[in-house]
């Protein structure tokens, strides 16, 4: 019998096999997925297999609020809140955590633009990230760690990458010595020469005259802008943008983590950095099981930044009469790892699509039928085990409602069917 592992406070659970609990001779769902996931380091599908046995340790780059969202960062967290439902729905514990980047170069302009302290624009750009990720159905994480506070524990990791002669400091700069590790450049598969060449619109900026060698990236840097700087051992300062999400993963899910994804512009320089100075500064390999990107969302062919102002955003869509269900089917209906040009006109298909998935839920469906519905759902699960193709795992859900509305399928079986897989993506069906 399939058992449902206690809870987070924050995740209700999901318990996999409530559809067929009580039906003799139907299987129970498996507690540990078939599940293969596409890793960037390794640029292969492999066998997903907890650290910890029944456990899963999710780390996902979350917001940096000098700015409201937009629908590339909601492709990001349905997609994610979407892999934390699936490894639910297989009876497995799952440990969330998404950080908030409020100390860094643009919280601090948008603080001195508006007049305001950097707490009072995280916390207003924050609650309006909250509202729109409620409204899609979006599952809040365990933890929201701030990098304001764990200073601590970065300078705490600064100070050991710098004893163990991974990092070096120059007047109230300490850096780290890429030449220290090998593997720096891994994730974006290039070698030093190649990430000399790198371009990217997610490079921060650091003072290139102080380094030893241009790969070198800031850990700690001078600092006296209010709320922003911090005592440390080489002076008032602020943490460099990599060594905080490293320090918040380490404090929040330990030295290794199972799974560690964010969009595809992260890998390098961020993602890359964040891995050689976490094993070198834990001695723990490897430091993530796997690395998961989201592709870019764009608009005319062009990357959604805040910086270039291109951009969609979820509470606009919603006060056009856009509803969550279609919004997080646009959003799960190409393949994760691809970019998606967003076409104002495909939401309206979208919206198509979404209302037949209701229709059926609430249909009359057809007689008794022997679970007709049961090769669907397997479908259904072979899909989301299969690198987590939404898209085909959203057809699944489709030929479902289809069975139901033309009297092929049974109501008593399918129709709870169609909700309960529905619900591993996040859909609502009129739920609300």
């Amino acid at each position: 019998m399939l058992r449902c592992l206690p809870a987070p406070e924050a995740a209700p659970r999901r318990c996999g096999a409530s559809l067929w609990a009580g039906l003799p001779g139907r299987p129970a769902r498996r507690a540990t997925p078939l599940l293969e996931i596409y890793d960037t380091l390794n640029r292969r599908k492999t066998l997903f297999e907890p650290l910890d046995d029944g456990v899963v340790r999710i780390y996902v780059c979350g917001i940096t609020p000098y700015e409201v969202g937009h629908l590339g960062h909601a492709r990001v967290f349905v997609f994610f809140d979407t892999v934390r439902r699936h490894l639910e729905f297989n009876s497995l514990e799952v440990r969330h955590i998404q950080n908030i980047t409020d100390v860094d170069d643009d919280m601090m302009r948008v603080s001195r633009e508006l007049g305001v302290s950097i707490a009072e624009v995280t916390d207003r750009n924050q609650e309006i990230y909250l509202q729109e990720m409620d409204a899609l159905n979006v599952q809040r994480p365990l933890a929201f760690p701030k990098a304001s506070e764990t200073i601590g524990e970065q300078i705490a990791m600064v100070q050991g990458l710098i004893d163990g002669g991974h990092a070096y400091e120059v007047d109230g700069h300490v850096f780290f010595d890429t030449a220290t590790a090998p593997k720096f450049g891994a994730l974006a598969g290039l070698d030093r020469e190649g990430l000399r060449n790198f371009e990217s619109d997610s490079m921060p900026e650091e003072p290139e005259e102080l380094k030893r060698d241009p790969l070198d990236f800031l850990l700690w840097q001078p600092s006296t802008f209010q709320g922003a700087t911090f005592p440390s051992p080489w002076g008032a300062g602020r943490p460099g943008w990599h060594i905080e999400c490293s320090a918040m993963a380490q404090s929040s899910l330990g030295d290794r983590i199972d799974i560690h994804g964010g969009g595809a512009d992260l890998s390098y320089p961020h993602h890359d950095s964040e891995i050689v100075q976490s094993e070198s500064a834990t001695g723990a390999a490897p430091f993530v099981g796997h690395w998961m990107h989201i592709g870019t969302e764009q608009l005319d062919g062009v990357k959604m930044s805040k910086s270039l102002g291109n951009l969609v955003k979820v509470d606009e869509l919603l006060a056009q009469g856009h509803t969550p269900d279609a919004i997080r089917l646009y959003l799960l209906g190409s393949p994760y790892r691809d970019e998606q040009n967003f076409e104002p006109d495909a939401l309206d298909g979208w919206e198509r699509r979404s209302d037949t998935l209701r229709r059926a839920a609430e249909s009359a469906g057809g007689p008794r039928d022997e679970l007709r519905v049961q090769p669907l759902r397997n479908e259904f699960m072979a899909a989301m085990d299969d690198d987590f193709d939404t898209p085909r795992a959203i057809e699944v859900l489709e030929r479902i409602a289809t069975g139901i509305e033309s009297g092929q399928l049974a109501a008593d079986t399918a129709i709870p069917t169609l909700r309960e897989l529905a619900g591993v993506l996040g859909l609502r069906l009129g739920a609300e």
